[in-house]
Parts: structure tokens; sequence; C-alpha cells
């Protein structure tokens, strides 16, 4: 089937087929051939081509403006950047800005701080039971032979204890300074300043026999009041680090008065410096987990670890969002009214034409 010939002097090429197609009373859209799209009308000189005879041209839309497009195009945007290489993966995790910073030796250890306090809580508790145990077994011998193996059980036990309990906690000592530094150094430049006291000092007063009863308190205490602009209760923490003070006061006195009373060569006193050292590794379990509990609390989290959950708290609406519904109730009416004496007002205004043309 060949395209019909006439005496038009302009035709239609089609997009697919490159059929010629004269143009009738107005163009056409589609190839009556192979239903492809009719190019726009030529002249009967260009040649039969596949090509379309027009070409786009890009226009912003009509909304924008000039000003428009000058703010735009004075404002520029920032360069696209990429913190790390990005790479190609069927997980593509970007890595953190925070791996490539430098750990400083304070942040190493307040690291391990509170791993290390469980585990001083730990042996100092199975130190309180195996000074227990071996109460129990002198009160046995008053009466009967104790075996020499459950005797070498009981001082194995003892001293495991306490030996351990004693190297554990001098490094919980001391990772648990270094944690507190760390915290205080985050307060500060949430706040938006530096630490006023320096490392050094604060390592040295938080570890010297006397002056440790003292110090550590004051520096949590700061701690707290610090955060008390942030979203923190300032109150529960207070008493919480109130508690653990007295309990770290009571343990380090009870430590001296263990150390003087061990100074008695009697029998009984010996006999009462076994419960009385039960009853000091007790007390100083407590004060590590309590210590724990600080730890855990300043950080957001509860005893067991995990994340502390705030309460909401409910506020009785005080009524400024009822204010501009009623205003707008009160405009409803006025708006109504005014409509009324405008249709009333128009009747009276257009009479006088009336009468006027008659």
């Amino acid at each position: 089937m060949s395209a019909p010939q006439g005496r038009a002097q302009a035709f239609q090429v089609c997009a697919r087929c490159s059929t010629r197609w004269a143009v009738g009373a107005r163009p056409g859209t589609w190839c009556p051939r192979c239903h492809g799209v009719l190019l726009s009308p030529v002249s009967t000189r260009a040649p039969a081509q596949g090509a379309r005879n027009f070409r786009w041209v890009a226009r912003p839309s009509a909304s924008s403006t000039k000003s428009e497009r000058r703010s735009r195009s004075a404002s520029p945007t920032p360069t696209p950047r990429y913190a790390s290489t990005p790479t190609w993966g069927l997980r593509d995790i970007p890595r953190d800005p925070d791996a490539d910073r430098r750990v400083g030796r304070v942040e190493r250890y307040a690291a391990n701080a509170q791993n290390l306090v469980v585990v001083t809580a730990m042996l100092l508790t199975l130190a309180a039971f195996a000074e227990v145990f071996r109460y129990g077994i002198l009160l046995h011998n008053r009466e009967r032979l104790i075996s020499p193996i459950t005797l070498a059980v009981s001082d194995a036990l003892v001293y495991f204890a306490q030996v351990g309990a004693l190297l554990i906690g001098l490094a919980a000592l001391i990772s648990s300074s270094c944690w507190l530094i760390d915290q205080r150094r985050r307060a500060f430049t949430a706040a938006g300043s530096t630490d006023p006291r320096s490392v050094r000092t604060m390592l040295l007063l938080s570890m010297l026999p006397l002056v440790r009863i003292v110090m550590p308190g004051v520096y949590l205490t700061e701690v707290v009041r610090l955060r008390g602009g942030a979203d923190a209760d300032v109150h529960r923490e207070l008493t919480l680090v109130r508690v653990w003070w007295a309990v770290w006061a009571a343990s380090n006195a009870l430590v001296v008065v263990q150390l003087l009373w061990n100074l008695r060569d009697s029998l009984q006193a010996r006999a009462d410096g076994v419960l009385l050292s039960a009853f000091v590794a007790l007390v100083a379990a407590v004060s590590a987990v309590l210590t724990l509990a600080v730890m855990r609390r300043l950080e957001g989290r509860t005893l067991r670890g995990s994340a502390m959950s705030r309460p909401t708290r409910w506020v009785i609406a005080t009524g400024t969002e009822q204010k501009p519904k009623q205003q707008s109730e009160q405009q409803q009416p006025e708006e109504k009214q005014s409509e009324q004496q405008q249709s009333e007002e128009k009747p009276s205004e257009r009479e006088p034409e009336a009468v006027t043309a008659s």
C-alpha cells in the first residue's frame, strides 16, 4: 500500500516506517500503515527521513520568577563530600568518623572500669563468704577436730579472695577515677567549657588513702549539677551519689578499724577479727555495687545495663488553644451579619438606578 498522491504542498513523515502522507484538512497524528507517530508537516521538497524535524527546548517553569532564579544562583550549594571512600557491598555501612579519633590513656582505662568493678564486687562477696566459712570452722573446732583438707581449702579460699580483691580493686579504683575524669570532660564539653581541674590532680586525690574518701564524691556532685540543665533527674542522681558517698566512707573507715583490730594478739580477738573481716568485705562489696549503679545511672542505664526508660509526663491543657476557636466562632456570626447587611443594601442601591432608567 502506497501513500496517497495529491497536489498538497506539505506532507507528514512517519517516524517508524518513514512513509510520506499528504496533509489533508488538518495534520494527522498516527500513521495509517504502522500506527507510528507522524511528524509535523514539511515541504514536498524535503527528503523522506525518519528523524524528527523539530528539537526540544528546555525552559523554566512559569511559576519561577527572575528574582527567585537570581537568588538561587547567588547562593551556591555546598560541594558534596564524603567522610570516607564510598565502596560497594551487600551491606555498605558508612565509616564512623569517631573511629579515627585518637584515644588517650584515660579513655582506654575508663572503658574497662565497669567490668573491673563487677569483678571486684564478686571477689569481695567471695571474701565475705570465705571469712564466714572460716568462722564456722572455728566454732566447729571447739568440740571436734578439723580435717586438714578442709582447713587448707578454707585458707586457700580466703587468700585467693583477699589477694584478688586487693589487686583487682586497685585496678578498679584507677579505672574508675579515669571514668570519672572522662565523664567530667564530656559534661563540660556539652556545657561549652573545659574542666578547670587537672587530670593528674584528680587522679592523685582520688587514690590517696584519706583524701579519696572526700574528693570523688565532690567530683561526682559537680558532674551531676553540671548535667542539671540537660534532661536528667538531678534530685535522684544526687541522692544516689550521696548514698554511695556514705557507704564508700564507711567502707574506708572499716578498713582502718580492721587494721587496728588485727594488732590485738588474744585468741578471742582473732576470732572476732574473722567476723569483722567478713563484715568489712560485705560493706566493700555493697560499695562496689553502688559504684556500678552510679556509673550506669550517669550513662543513662539501669544497674543491669539496659537503657533507662523515662516516664511520660502528662500536662493539663491551659486553654490557650481554645481561644482561637472561640474567636473564630465569634467572627463567623459577625461575617454572616455583614453579608446580610450587604445583601440588604444592594437592592436599595439598584432601585434608584431602575427609577432613573425609567
